[in-house]
């Protein structure tokens, strides 16, 4: 059985008003505030799982992000356990940013992922993804 957390904007699941938010749920506030784009984050901490984009890609599906009118939606997905992660985008933004973002964004969380605790590195990511989707992307 699969052991994993999951949350997305703008509805935060899980969020709660009287605790400080967490770096995470700040980030994903951020996306939702400056961009009509939808970011997911998916924290897994399955051992055994040997194909985290497969898993990304299954989830992407299962979540309905492909459903956004800009085809704008992102989703973070990191194995806590083996540290291995996918970020996957709908055809939108893939298109208005191209591969060398996200060569760029995957290079950067890795190290980030080495550097720091993982709920920093998962932010930074999602502050990241949320000011290029506020620019590519912005709410009115």
């Amino acid at each position: 059985m699969e052991n994993t957390e999951s949350v997305r904007s703008p509805k935060v699941e899980g969020a709660s008003e009287e605790h400080e938010p967490t770096p995470i749920l700040r980030a994903l506030r951020f996306v939702a505030k400056k961009s009509t784009g939808e970011v997911r984050v998916h924290v897994s901490r399955d051992r055994f799982e040997k194909d985290p984009m497969g898993t990304a890609l299954r989830l992407f599906e299962e979540f309905g992000m492909t459903r956004t009118t800009d085809r704008n939606a992102v989703l973070v997905y990191l194995n806590r356990a083996t540290r291995r992660f996918a970020v996957i985008a709908d055809e939108g933004v893939h298109r208005a940013v191209g591969q060398k973002y996200w060569d760029g964004l995957a290079a950067n969380f890795s190290e980030d992922l080495r550097g720091t605790h993982f709920e920093n590195a998962i932010a930074l990511l999602v502050f990241s993804v949320g000011t290029t989707l506020a620019k590519k992307f912005p709410r009115d």
